[in-house]
């Protein structure tokens, strides 16, 4: 090691100056001083105020736009958004979608255990009876799609969406959604190699978190959730074995080990 130069860590970038605006702004959208539909005052008149220069503020608003906080209005001006979950959704399964995917349907199953069984309680105790009923008929109209996979995993996402807005708690859906549309091939792989798996299993899975919730058992939702999470995560297992088993079959020339 050259002792000439010792362990010198590099200092740190003075933060931007648009960044301390943009870091000034989301205090007054929280705390209502900016209301959603609120006209934020002319560029001029927030560089002023800032004590900045105007491309300073264009750059913090540019910022808050990206971030879905601003909109910009031709003509009219700067207006704070409407909170929109669908957006953050959006955002969530982008990331999603830019992770390293070898094992991302594993770490995925693993966040739907941790959700969707409190998920399930929750739908035991606030679904409106028609939510219940509609798990219900869901339930029953799957049964009539045994051998259309790309039918009942659609049925099968609106189940578990359903089950999450019956939370009444619309951040499980913000959560849920771009996880299960993640998913959604995976989805279609399960429901088309249950194979020795019986398709019935899957079916009275279902049936079982749904009665439940139809009665508004709570600790059986959870348990009939946690079994039904359980039994997908062993079918992704093994499609993850299969493709490992696929590359070092490849890696070897083509020839099984």
């Amino acid at each position: 090691m050259d002792t000439r130069f010792p362990d010198i860590q590099p200092l740190e970038r003075e933060q931007r100056l648009y960044e301390r605006v943009v870091e000034k702004i989301i205090p007054l959208i929280q705390d209502g001083s900016w209301a959603p539909g609120d006209r934020l005052p002319p560029e001029r008149d927030l560089a002023e105020a800032f004590g900045v220069s105007r491309t300073v503020i264009r750059e913090a608003v540019k910022t808050l736009e990206a971030r879905g906080v601003l909109e910009t209005l031709a003509g009219s001006g700067v207006y704070v958004r409407f909170p929109d979950s669908a957006a953050v959704s959006r955002s969530l399964r982008m990331y999603l979608q830019l992770l390293d995917q070898d094992d991302i349907d594993l770490r995925l199953a693993e966040i739907r255990r941790v959700l969707e069984v409190e998920i399930a309680a929750l739908a035991a105790a606030r679904a409106t009876p028609e939510e219940r009923q509609e798990m219900h008929r869901l339930c029953q109209e799957m049964r009539k799609h045994v051998g259309a996979p790309r039918v009942l995993a659609e049925m099968d996402f609106q189940l578990h969406l359903l089950l999450a807005e019956a939370t009444r708690n619309e951040l499980f859906g913000v959560l849920l959604t771009p996880l299960i549309e993640q998913l959604r091939e995976h989805f279609v792989y399960a429901w088309e190699h249950y194979g020795a798996r019986p398709v019935e299993n899957v079916f009275e899975q279902h049936e079982a978190i749904v009665a439940a919730v139809e009665v508004g058992d709570a600790e059986g939702a959870r348990r009939a959730m946690a079994a039904h999470i359980v039994f997908y995560i062993e079918i992704l297992q093994a499609r993850v074995q299969q493709r490992q088993a696929a590359r070092l079959t490849a890696g070897n020339g083509g020839s099984p080990l």
